[in-house]
């Protein structure tokens, strides 16, 4: 399929500014006790993080300038990032700060393909990094951000504002802090357990409507993993869809549909399709292990064409 026919912008630009690191997947039959020994079934060392998948899946689908900025320790672990980073369609911007580079263990179950993360922190923006912005941002069709570092990410919504860049943020679960980001972004994404940490004990589509008169995103999306997700926009409440897969490995899952929509907003998608791309994409990628499943622009082509056929 041309994608000509259905998108305004079929390369679109696309401006990441987050988190990055490096994955070191582990799979086990099941969680391991304490105090246990476990052989690993398969291993795998791959991008992570929200900004650094995100950026991925952006790029595989087909962007004619993905970029991923990111701030990056020193070592062993930093070399991988590197490497791995240069095996993508993207361009890397990444800032160096003098400490060990973040980098993550993850557990993946084969029983259940659920996972289990252990964590080292990224280095902090720093002046220089926040102050070149412009330059990443400008330009750009959609930004794609994080909540992991809350002055880059405020400093980084107010170049969009001052460049007309439309904002996808990845919220995560609930944070107090996350709060003084969201404020006017055009595409608020959140995992049900944001609504929930936020209104405890109230029905899903009250706590959205009370997070969209807050904000007053142009849509605010929660989540809800392989069943699809609803959505808020001027029209009022939607649903959109899941694709039901065998997973093998959800980690990332969030991180895929974010980049998926971020990419499909930057092409021009009205909004029902763009979730139907990210929910898609994320499908695609738990039902392979590691970054494997990211779907790349054939397999997206494909997607459009059994959908518009259908």
């Amino acid at each position: 399929m041309d994608l000509r026919q259905v998108f305004v912008r079929p390369t679109p630009t696309v401006a990441v500014v987050g988190m990055a690191t490096i994955d070191y997947l582990y799979v086990l039959d099941s969680h391991p006790a304490e105090d246990s020994e476990n052989p690993v079934r398969q291993h795998e060392v791959v991008i992570g993080g929200p900004a650094g998948r995100g950026a991925i899946a952006a790029a595989r689908l087909g962007g004619e300038g993905v970029t991923l900025s990111a701030m990056c320790g020193t070592g062993v672990h930093a070399d991988v990032l590197r490497r791995e980073l240069d095996a993508e369609p993207l361009t890397t911007n990444l800032s160096v700060r003098q400490q060990e580079s973040q980098h993550s263990a993850v557990i993946v179950t084969a029983d259940r393909g659920t996972r289990t993360t252990i964590w080292t922190p990224q280095p902090r923006a720093d002046e220089e990094f926040i102050d070149a912005l412009p330059t990443v941002l400008e330009g750009a069709d959609a930004a794609l951000l994080d909540c992991t570092d809350q002055a880059l990410s405020k400093a980084a919504i107010a170049r969009c504002r001052e460049l007309g860049v439309p904002v996808v943020i990845d919220t995560g679960g609930y944070k107090q802090s996350s709060e003084d980001l969201l404020a006017g972004v055009e595409f608020i994404v959140s995992p049900e357990k944001f609504f929930t940490g936020r209104h405890p004990g109230e029905p899903l589509e009250r706590s959205m409507a009370k997070v969209h008169e807050d904000f007053q995103p142009k849509v605010l999306v929660a989540t809800q993993a392989a069943s699809g997700g609803v959505y808020l926009d001027e029209a009022g409440s939607h649903r959109y869809r899941g694709f039901p897969v065998e997973t093998k490995d959800s980690c990332g899952a969030g991180d895929t549909f974010h980049g998926a929509l971020a990419w499909a907003v930057a092409a021009g998608a009205d909004t029902a399709t763009a979730l139907d791309i990210a929910s898609w994409a994320a499908a695609q990628k738990c039902a392979v292990f590691g970054n494997g499943g990211i779907p790349d622009r054939r397999q997206l082509e494909r997607f459009l064409e059994e959908s518009i056929g259908g």
